[in-house]
C-alpha cells in the first residue's frame, strides 16, 4: 500500500500547478491545429500538390471550397457526423484521428517539460509535430521530404541553443548546446548513410542465374502503383530495387515477347526498358513477359530518407539517441514484420519505428540513462 501511494504521489507531481494549466491548453489548441494542417500536407504532397496552392482547403471528393466554420479542427468532423457538407460523402476518421493525436501529443509534451520555458516546449512540439508527419507519410506512402526533416531539425537546434541540457545534461551554455545539437545531426546522417551503404554492399545484391532460358514477367501488383518481376517462383518488386537511384536491373540474354528482337541484355529503371540501346517507356504496356537466363539486381537495404529522419532525430536528442532510437528502432521494425508477416523481399518502411523510438528516448531517455549501469552489470 505504502509503494501505491508512493507510486500516486509520483504521478501527482507531473500534474501541471494551477499557474501552468493554461499553457498546457494553449499547446494542446495550438496541436489540433498544427493537425489540421498535417492532414493537408499528408494529402497534397504525395499527390504533387503545394502546400500553399490551392490556398483554401477544399473537399477530396467533389473539390468544393471548405468554409473556415467547417474547418474547425476535430469539432467539425464531429458535428457534420463525419460527412462532407458539400456532397455527404464520408471524411475519412484519419482526419480527426491525427488532430487529436498531434493535440494530446503537445499536451503531453506540456504536462512532462512543464519546468521548461513557454517557447521551449512550443519547439519541442514542433519538433514532435515534423517526426509525426514524417512517420504517417513513410508510412503509408513511403517517402520523406527532406523539408520536413530540415524544418525539425532548426526546431531541435533551437531548443537545443534555449536548453543546452535536452541535448546532453553535461552541457551548460547555449554555444556548447549548439555544438551537441549539430553533433547529433551529423552522427545521425553518416550513421545511416554509413549503414545503408554497407547493407547495400552486403545484401543489395540479388543474382539469379539459370542452366536453360526461364520464363519472366512483369506486371502490376493489384490495385497498387507497384510493378513486380516474376521469374522462376521468384519475385522482385520495383519498389525495393528503385526506392534509391542507384538502384539496378539488369536480364541477361533475354528475349521480351511485346518487343521482337534477338536475345541480349535488357536492362530496367525506374519508368523504362532499355532493349539494344532503343529506350521503350513501361506506361505504354500493361505487361511484359519473355525468357531470360540470369537476373542482376542492385537495391539499397535502407532508403536515404532514413538519414534525414535521424538528422531531425539528432538535433533534439543528441547522438546518444540517434544511437538509441536505431538499436530500439530495429527492434520495433523486427516485431511489426512478425507480426504483420512481412514477406522476404517486400517494402517495408524503417522510419516509422525509428521515430517511434525517438519519441521513447524524448520521454524516457534520461530513465534509460540511469538503468543502463544495473542493466550491464
Amino acid at each position: 500500500m505504502l509503494q501505491y501511494a508512493t507510486m500516486t504521489s509520483d504521478w501527482i507531481e507531473l500534474l501541471p500547478t494551477d499557474e501552468t494549466w493554461w499553457q498546457v491548453a494553449l499547446l494542446a489548441l495550438i496541436g489540433a491545429c498544427i493537425g489540421s494542417f498535417l492532414n493537408v500536407v499528408l494529402y497534397r504532397i504525395p499527390h504533387g500538390m503545394g502546400v500553399n496552392h490551392p490556398p483554401r482547403s477544399f473537399c477530396p471528393s467533389c473539390g468544393a471550397l471548405i468554409p473556415w466554420y467547417l474547418n474547425i479542427p476535430i469539432v467539425s468532423w464531429l458535428i457534420l457526423r463525419g460527412k462532407s457538407a458539400c456532397c455527404q460523402r464520408p471524411i475519412s476518421l484519419r482526419y480527426p484521428l491525427i488532430e487529436s493525436a498531434c493535440c494530446l501529443l503537445f499536451g503531453g509534451i506540456a504536462v512532462y517539460f512543464d519546468y521548461e520555458p513557454l517557447l521551449v516546449r512550443l519547439l519541442i512540439c514542433l519538433w514532435s509535430a515534423g517526426l509525426l508527419c514524417l512517420l504517417l507519410m513513410d508510412w503509408k506512402f513511403m517517402i520523406v521530404h527532406s523539408r520536413i526533416s530540415g524544418i525539425c531539425a532548426v526546431c531541435g537546434m533551437l531548443a537545443a541553443i534555449l536548453e543546452p541540457t535536452l541535448v546532453s545534461a553535461a552541457t551548460l551554455s547555449p554555444l556548447e548546446g549548439l555544438l551537441w545539437s549539430c553533433s547529433g545531426i551529423i552522427c545521425g546522417y553518416v550513421l545511416f548513410r554509413v549503414t545503408a551503404l554497407v547493407g547495400r554492399l552486403l545484401f543489395g545484391h540479388h543474382n539469379l542465374h539459370f542452366p536453360q532460358p526461364t520464363h519472366w514477367e512483369l506486371h502490376q501488383v493489384g490495385n497498387d502503383l507497384d510493378i513486380e518481376l516474376t521469374v522462376d517462383n521468384h519475385s522482385l518488386r520495383w519498389s525495393m530495387i528503385f526506392a534509391e537511384q542507384r538502384g539496378t536491373l539488369t536480364l541477361e540474354d533475354a528475349s521480351i515477347e511485346q518487343i521482337p528482337g534477338a536475345p541480349c541484355r535488357v536492362q530496367f529503371t525506374a519508368t523504362q526498358v532499355i532493349v539494344d540501346n532503343t529506350t521503350y517507356d513501361l506506361e505504354k504496356y500493361d505487361t511484359l513477359c519473355g525468357s531470360c537466363r540470369a537476373v542482376l539486381s542492385r537495391r539499397s537495404t535502407m532508403g536515404s530518407g532514413d538519414a534525414w529522419i535521424a538528422m531531425a532525430i539528432g538535433s533534439l536528442c543528441g547522438w546518444q539517441g540517434v544511437v538509441f532510437s536505431l538499436v530500439i528502432g530495429s527492434y520495433i521494425g523486427l516485431v511489426f514484420a512478425l507480426v504483420t508477416r512481412v514477406r522476404r523481399g517486400d517494402p517495408m518502411p524503417f522510419g516509422p519505428a525509428l521515430i517511434l523510438a525517438a519519441f521513447l528516448w524524448l520521454f524516457a531517455g534520461a530513465q534509460f540513462i540511469s538503468w543502463l549501469p544495473s542493466l550491464l552489470g
